[in-house]
């Protein structure tokens, strides 16, 4: 029942539409777009006099064609329901009016206390308080099409891909004709059904004086095309399912950091997702993955991107969401390989080496077992910039080593890991698990002159009455904590720029400044890239979700390609250092 005296009187039309609404979320872009809905998809309301008439002469004609004449309830219509009702079968019977009261109130109530109570007190004063087509505006923009959709806005969009103002008379009649039962008549399961279903219910309407036989008949002739399903795993996605990874996360931000009280109805959770990185991100991967996932066995791959403050505008958790839901970029915890050597070597600066410092790249035996090179070369003494370039692993070792107590702390510092195991080899190699959008955080830390950066899509979240109940304050750049000194980030960065020029990660190198890490774990099971531009910084992991090697896949090569693809898709900043 309505809460409250004031929306007994069932006087605002707005104020139904988003009274009591299923729970669900609805995720805009960074600018503001609607990218996405997880659970419950309401689309904005469509004002009735932008609802086409044969959309209203189909409902009608189809629910309740006496809607016109009566005062909110059909005697007989609802003697016939009661009926049904009792004998256990399912007929209809019930008003527009009574169906409207039932969408917004009375759905989980006790059918027969709903027919034979409530709904015959509420739907006249419905009828008393808002005008015919007041009705008819809040039963379309909130009744259930299947498909996630609430609304006609939402079914219009899912389905057709058009907005509801758009809709013919087949697709009007299909519209109408899911409403008994959506699942059953939805038109990405059975389209055959779906249109047989329209078809009846423009019969309807020629029978009820609505539209003429003519017209009948030609609008049985109109093609219908229904839109690719966007839906997956809860979720209605008009850009792509692909969105779904980054608005599943958004959300899970979202309510982590919002009472439980605050997590009910319909919210709208602005991000910080950028469209143009995202689809860049999305078509990248896939043509990598088309072009060379079953010569080189790869079945996933995974990207982040996000700005130097852990702003992240992009996010792909692996290759089809519709087909899994498991997130690679957020979830899935990997061995980083080399990338792993990023904190040996902040660890070394932390102690006092720096760039030029030298370090042994000989053969080393550890534990009884060879410490090998991936290039299987050995220089002897070498700068740590030099070593790094070349991803030695027997320096990496040698100088974990030496510093393993720090090494650890950074990595805990910088939410790696809680407390990796293994010797100063495990720490060194990588053999430890972490995840993707964490490592690139650490990079981005990097590239942050040294201060912490926690990543984040949720801007604010607003209720369906957009009062705001989350708002994102972003501190002062001295407020935030100093994660490594400025100068040990930027012997990093410069370090690292190296790597991009001159080493392992030079096909990532996109002709302008840049820096990163590459990362290759045992027999080829991950392959990593991550690195920054003075705008983005982003990671890219490769590998199988059960583990199995690839056939020659490694940091330097098609990650790094990845990368440096979307780089030069981001382009420059108007700053770059040189």
């Amino acid at each position: 029942m309505p809460r409250d005296a004031t929306a007994l009187e069932l006087a605002d039309a707005h104020r139904l539409i988003a009274e009591n609404r299923e729970d669900g979320v609805r995720i805009l872009g960074a600018r503001g777009e609607f990218v996405g809905a997880r659970g419950a998809y309401y689309g904005p309301p469509v004002p009735f006099a932008q609802l086409p008439r044969h959309l209203i002469d189909a409902l009608v004609a189809s629910e309740d064609r006496r809607f016109y004449e009566h005062w909110g309830l059909d005697p007989r219509a609802m003697a016939r329901a009661v009926w049904s009702t009792l004998t256990g079968r399912t007929q209809g019977g019930s008003t527009l009016t009574q169906q409207t009261i039932k969408e917004i109130y009375l759905k989980e109530h006790s059918p027969i206390v709903r027919k034979l109570l409530e709904e015959p007190v509420l739907a006249p004063i419905l009828e008393m308080n808002l005008s015919k087509d007041d009705i008819l505006f809040v039963y379309l923009n909130r009744v259930f099409f299947g498909g996630n959709a609430y609304g006609i806005e939402a079914a219009a969009r899912v389905y057709f891909g058009k907005y509801a103002r758009s809709l013919g008379i087949l697709e009007s009649a299909m519209m109408v004709g899911l409403l008994p039962a959506p699942n059953r008549y939805n038109p990405h399961r059975n389209f055959a059904l779906s249109r047989d279903r329209g078809l009846r219910v423009i019969e309807q309407m020629v029978d009820a004086g609505s539209l003429s036989r003519r017209a009948a008949d030609r609008a049985k002739r109109q093609e219908v095309a229904i839109a690719p399903s966007r839906s997956a795993w809860g979720g209605v996605y008009p850009r792509g399912t692909q969105i779904g990874w980054f608005a599943r996360w958004a959300e899970s931000e979202a309510n982590a950091n919002a009472a439980p009280a605050a997590r009910s109805g319909t919210r709208t959770i602005s991000t910080t997702l950028d469209l143009r990185m995202q689809e860049a991100a999305e078509r990248i991967l896939r043509q990598a993955l088309r072009q060379h996932a079953e010569a080189r066995r790869i079945e996933e791959g995974a990207i982040v991107v996000m700005r130097h403050d852990g702003a992240v505008v992009a996010l792909v958790g692996g290759r089809d969401y519709r087909e899994k839901e498991w997130d690679h970029a957020t979830q899935a915890r990997r061995q980083p390989g080399s990338i792993a050597k990023l904190f040996v070597y902040l660890a070394a600066l932390q102690q006092g080496d720096g760039p030029d410092s030298m370090v042994s790249d000989a053969a080393l035996t550890l534990g009884g077992r060879a410490v090998r090179n991936f290039d299987d070369s050995y220089l002897g003494e070498i700068p740590l910039s030099a070593a790094l370039e070349k991803s030695s692993n027997t320096a990496a070792v040698r100088l974990a080593m030496e510093h393993a107590p720090a090494v650890r702390r950074l990595i805990r510092t910088l939410n790696i890991a809680e407390a990796p195991e293994g010797e100063a080899g495990d720490l060194a190699l990588g053999t430890y698990e972490a995840r993707l959008v964490d490592l690139t955080a650490a990079f981005a830390s990097v590239a942050n002159q040294g201060r912490m950066v926690v990543p984040y899509a949720v801007r604010k979240v607003q209720d369906s009455a957009g009062t705001e109940t989350l708002t994102r304050v972003f501190p002062e750049s001295s407020e935030i904590r100093q994660v490594m000194a400025p100068q040990h980030a930027a012997a990093m960065r410069q370090m690292l720029a190296g790597v991009v020029r001159r080493g392992t990660g030079r096909a990532a190198d996109p002709g302008f400044w840049a820096a990163g890490k590459t990362g290759t774990t045992s027999a080829n099971r991950d392959a990593w890239f991550i690195g920054f531009t003075e705008q983005y910084v982003a990671g890219v992991w490769l590998g199988n979700s059960d583990n199995r090697p690839m056939l020659g896949v490694s940091g330097g090569g098609l990650p790094a390609q990845i990368w440096r693809a979307l780089m030069l898709g981001a382009g420059p900043a108007e700053d770059s250092a040189s």
